[in-house]
């Protein structure tokens, strides 16, 4: 993690943010673990692209992850879009090799890439019944707006190796989740004790990433994109 990184990160705040999930039903009505009690996991802090897979091959972009203190993150995204220059079919992104071969390629033209938006969240981690789980908390202007966020969006979180990670998103609708009361401690005890059921989980490879960190040109470009992308909204 740069100082550019975190300076971007600050700026970030700034800005009218969009949800990356905001179109899915299955979020969480209440979130998941208390942030007042958590603690970051320091191998968790950096930069990860996303790695494709054939559900969600479109998907190219990267998240930061920037401790905001000792308890929780602050998590910003951006989905990289092709520009004029650049066509993004022309590269694999379901290993890390794509997102290096990118930035050999482009490392001197980030301006050649835009996204729509970017994506803020507050994010805490929990562990229940012996999973980790990761709670992201739209941030942004929906502080301005409302007291509280109105969905809460839960991972199970798990470290594939020493620079990968997998999510899978909880479905919020699903049928452990009915007739509870709507409060943390209620939908914690259901996750609790369907943790190892995949009825809980969502399926659907929109719901459900592969990350690997960013290191050395990739990072550096990544940055870059980032500031270029920033500068624009």
């Amino acid at each position: 993690m740069t100082s550019r990184f975190r300076s971007l990160s600050g700026v970030a705040l700034m800005l009218l943010i969009i949800p990356i999930f905001a179109g899915l039903l299955a979020c969480m009505p209440v979130p998941i673990g208390d942030p007042e009690r958590s603690r970051i996991d320091p191998a968790m802090t950096g930069v990860w692209v996303i790695l494709a897979d054939e559900e969600n091959e479109g998907d190219v972009g990267f998240y930061v992850f920037e401790p905001y203190d000792k308890r929780t993150w602050l998590v910003m995204g951006i989905a990289i879009e092709s520009g004029d220059a650049v066509d993004l079919d022309d590269y694999d992104f379901s290993t890390y090799a794509g997102y290096e071969k990118l930035a050999a390629d482009h490392r001197k033209s980030p301006q050649s890439f835009y996204a729509d938006n970017v994506i803020l969240y507050k994010a805490w981690l929990t562990k229940l019944g012996g999973v980790q789980f990761w709670t992201w908390e739209p941030k942004g202007m929906v502080d301005a707006l409302t007291e509280d966020p109105e969905a809460w969006f839960v991972y199970q979180v798990r470290r594939e190796s020493e620079n990968t990670l997998s999510l899978r998103m909880v479905d919020g609708d699903a049928d452990a989740f009915d007739d509870i009361k709507k409060t943390r401690r209620a939908y914690e005890r259901v996750l609790k004790k369907h943790v190892s059921d995949p009825e809980i989980y969502i399926d659907d490879g929109a719901a459900q990433a592969r990350l690997h960190r960013a290191e050395g040109e990739v990072l550096t470009f990544l940055e870059n994109v980032a500031a270029d992308v920033i500068k624009d909204f």
